[in-house]
């Protein structure tokens, strides 16, 4: 007898979820410490135990069809989303994986700001399920050995880490004057990575090197069959695979720390401990260079470098700068003033972007008014929340509050007087609400020990400092569940998805018994978010 949907609703969600993300990351803690005493054979052993595993299995198909953002994403199968069904029909079709073949890519144009448009391709559901799981087997391996200077796409790290290190360089007010910054952008650095190199700095057992090449040969629909060169922007695995074939550019500049030997009156060199100079976020990457050193001795070596794997930088965004002119580095202005005090504010160009957003949604007519407020409060809360550790009061913010203001006021013009009146309180109460009340600390954010990792098993720092992304209601009622999810009781872990769920369903509620913190996939299955569907589907 075939399962029907509803029984294969329940069996989806009496899976045992908190034992199989135990068992996941108990065999990725011990790839970690294998790969950190090169016990290469052994990693091999573990990995080809975890891509067998049911659980790594489940937890990657739940990842990608109920967790990523992107998860309702057609490939070219027109696939945009799985019931409970079709992900236990999927899991099935994950036991045989020898002969797995990537499906082309569904090519996708995205406008980028200077007019020119970037690729991006997309997997079928399937697909990025079989990178899912190559990822948790690749992820603790490269965390075994990645740089201090590597923060782009790792798990527990964020642009806030690298704003601390960028501090940590320039915030010296002795010597960060006479620096120098060279900014580095690499040219199409998905499209053109060599993989014959990149399947060379893989560490996977021979099989899931076939599943890796396959995905990197898969092309793009309608436009040829199979790419040479390149990996698939849209994966799951791409950033980690740049991240790959990167590791070890953002050293190249590094030297050894110093310190004075009291003994013998003489400066030595500590033998582990180095100065890190380089910086870099995915493809975009910063060096510091002192005022006495040759940057054309350091553009060489990255040259070098980016040679031999198929690639070489984008001239056009690479710029030679003083620290007293400063630079531009993921959406923030660095510059060293005149009293040589280092500080940080959005750019420009980071700015606009919020703005033009901003004056797009308040002219869309597809939503009402107080739609219209609700998405500007996201898209505002959500800008200030990223540049909370730098110095907004230089730069001008009044003006977007003042045009948003002003357009409510026109559109609420055409209301009666008595409406109106009542409108103009309303405009003033919720445009305040959106712009106003909020805070920021210049450089105010504790950067992550460069060399820990979420895979070394320290789950009280890194505990510590996943409630310091929080504030407000979700911060305390995480205080109080210590950290757990009340559903399931599980640990939430470095990158889960954490949710504040009202347990009557009515999110004017919010006295704290009325709240708890979930994570996303245990806030899915919420019996009052079920009846609600339910009574909107009747």
């Amino acid at each position: 007898m075939q399962p029907t949907l509803k029984s294969c609703v329940e069996d989806w969600k009496a899976l045992p979820w908190k034992q199989f993300q135990k068992q996941v990351f108990r065999l990725q803690h011990r790839i970690y410490k294998a790969q950190q005493i090169g016990n290469y054979k052994l990693v091999h052993k573990l990995q080809r135990l975890l891509f067998s595993s049911r659980a790594a299995r489940f937890l990657a198909i739940r990842q990608v069809t109920q967790l990523n953002t992107g998860k309702v994403t057609p490939g070219i199968d027109g696939k945009a989303k799985l019931n409970e069904k079709e992900r236990l029909e999927m899991f099935n079709s994950l036991k045989g994986l020898n002969k797995y073949k990537h499906s082309p890519l569904r090519r996708v144009f995205i406008p980028k700001l200077n007019g020119e448009k970037r690729p991006l391709g997309i997997p079928t559901i399937k697909d990025r399920t079989v990178q899912c799981l190559i990822k948790y087997l690749l992820e603790p391996v490269y965390e075994a050995y990645a740089s201090k200077g590597s923060w782009g796409f790792r798990p527990g790290r964020s642009t806030w880490d690298v704003q601390q290190n960028i501090f940590i360089n320039l915030g010296q007010r002795k010597t960060n004057y006479k620096k120098r910054i060279l900014e580095i952008d690499i040219e199409k650095c998905f499209d053109k990575i060599n993989h014959d190199k990149l399947i060379n700095l893989i560490h996977l057992p021979v099989q899931m090197h076939k599943i890796i090449r396959s995905a990197l040969k898969a092309g793009v629909l309608n436009e040829k069959a199979s790419t040479q060169e390149g990996t698939p922007q849209g994966g799951i695995i791409s950033p980690l695979l740049c991240n790959i074939v990167l590791h070890g550019i953002e050293d190249i500049w590094n030297k050894p720390r110093k310190y004075m030997d009291k003994r013998y009156n003489k400066i030595r060199f500590y033998k582990n401990r180095i100065i890190q100079r380089g910086i870099r976020y995915a493809d975009d990457m910063i060096f510091f260079i002192e005022e006495h050193e040759d940057a054309m001795e350091l553009r060489r070596k990255i040259d070098s470098f980016l040679t031999e794997r198929g690639l070489n930088v984008k001239e056009a965004k690479t710029h030679l700068v003083k620290s007293t002119e400063g630079f531009d580095f993921l959406g923030w202005r660095f510059e060293v003033k005149a009293n040589n005090a280092l500080t940080s504010w959005p750019s420009r160009k980071n700015r606009k972007l919020m703005i033009d957003k901003i004056k797009t949604i308040m002219k869309d007519a597809k939503f009402t008014l107080e739609q219209r407020l609700k998405k500007v409060k996201v898209i505002y809360r959500g800008w200030r929340n990223y540049h909370q550790y730098c110095d907004l009061s230089k730069i001008d913010l009044w003006s977007i509050n003042e045009w948003t203001y002003q357009y409510v006021k026109r559109l609420n013009s055409k209301l009666n007087k008595k409406d109106r009146a009542i409108a103009k309180i309303k405009r003033i109460n919720t445009i305040q609400n959106i712009f106003n009340g909020h805070k920021f600390s210049v450089f105010g954010h504790a950067a992550v020990k460069s060399e820990k990792s979420p895979f070394d098993n320290d789950w009280l720092y890194w505990s510590k400092r996943k409630h310091k992304q929080y504030w407000g209601q979700l911060a305390k009622v995480l205080t109080l569940q210590k950290f757990k999810c009340n559903a399931c009781n599980l640990k939430f872990a470095v990158d889960d998805h954490v949710e504040l769920h009202h347990v009557d369903g009515n999110h004017k509620n919010n006295k704290y018994k009325n709240l708890e913190a979930l994570h996303r996939s245990c806030h899915h299955y919420e019996p009052i978010h079920g009846l609600k569907r339910r009574k909107a589907t009747t």
